[in-house]
C-alpha cells in the first residue's frame, strides 16, 4: 500500500499536462501502484472538464471582435465548485489498495515497460559498488536534461550520505528502503531537494529497485566520499 504520494499541486499539473516530462514519468509509475492517487486524478480530470465547459466562449459573430467575459455569478460558481471538489479530494477515504509490490490498475500500466528489454531482475545492471548497481535509461527515455536511472541496492546495503544539487524523485519498484525521514515500500513516491541529507538503506528482506529522476547531480557529504563529487559532474 503506497504511503507516500505526489502532492496535490503535482497531481494538478499532471492532470493539466503542464508537468515536466521526467517528473510526469515518475508520477505515471506511481499511479500504477496507487489507487488513492488514481482516484484523485480522476477528480482533477473531471474538474478540468467542468472548467473547460464553463469557460468555453460563446460563438463569436461576424461583427464581434471580443470574446464575452464571464459574469460575476459564473466566476463565483466556478470558484465554489473548485473549492468543493478540492475539499472532497482531501476528505474522502482512499479505496483499499492491492498488496505491496503489485500493479493495481491495467489502465495505469507501468510506462517503464516499453523501455525495458527484460524484467527488472534480468536487466544488464552496471555495478557501481559490490552492493549498488544501476541501469541507465537517460538516453533511452530522452526527456531533456534529466537523468533517469534504475537503482538496485542489495538487501541491507546503505548508500553513502548525500544531498542533491537539484531535485530527486524516487519511486520504489520492488523491495523497499529507509532513510532519516521514513520507510518506503513498492509504489511509494519520494521527493528530495538540496535541503535534504539522507543515506538510503535497503530493507533486509530483499534487494531494493527504484526509479530515480534527477535534474542535477547528487553530492556526497560524508568525509570519506566527498572526493568523489567532481567525478559526479554531468557532461554537457
Amino acid at each position: 500500500m503506497s504511503a507516500h504520494h505526489p502532492d496535490d499541486l503535482t497531481l494538478l499539473e499532471y492532470s493539466a499536462g503542464s508537468l515536466g516530462l521526467a517528473q510526469a514519468l515518475a508520477v505515471s509509475v506511481h499511479l500504477g501502484y496507487c489507487l488513492q492517487c488514481q482516484s484523485q486524478l480522476r477528480k482533477l480530470n473531471a474538474l478540468g472538464g467542468v472548467l473547460l465547459s464553463e469557460t468555453r466562449p460563446a460563438s463569436v459573430g461576424a461583427n464581434d471582435d471580443q470574446i464575452p467575459e464571464r459574469s460575476d455569478v459564473q466566476n463565483e460558481s466556478l470558484d465554489k465548485g473548485f473549492e468543493q471538489l478540492m475539499a472532497r479530494i482531501g476528505s474522502e477515504e482512499p479505496r483499499a489498495e492491492a498488496p505491496t509490490g503489485t500493479s493495481v490498475s491495467k489502465r495505469y500500466h507501468n510506462p517503464l515497460e516499453r523501455y525495458l528489454p527484460s524484467s527488472l531482475d534480468e536487466l544488464d545492471w552496471q555495478q557501481q559498488t559490490r552492493e549498488i548497481a544501476k541501469y541507465d535509461l537517460t538516453n533511452v527515455v530522452d526527456m531533456g536534461s534529466a537523468r533517469i536511472t534504475l537503482q538496485r541496492i542489495k538487501a541491507g546495503a546503505k548508500v553513502p550520505v548525500h544531498t542533491h544539487r537539484g531535485n530527486e524523485l524516487t519511486v520504489v519498484l520492488k523491495g523497499g528502503f529507509s532513510d532519516e525521514l521514513g520507510v518506503y515500500h513498492a509504489g511509494d513516491y519520494i521527493a528530495r531537494d538540496p535541503s535534504h541529507h539522507h543515506s538510503p538503506t535497503a530493507l533486509q528482506n530483499e534487494d531494493c529497485i527504484c526509479l530515480t529522476v534527477l535534474d542535477a547531480p547528487m553530492r556526497f557529504t560524508g568525509p570519506l566520499m566527498r572526493w568523489l563529487n567532481p567525478l559526479l559532474a554531468w557532461k554537457a
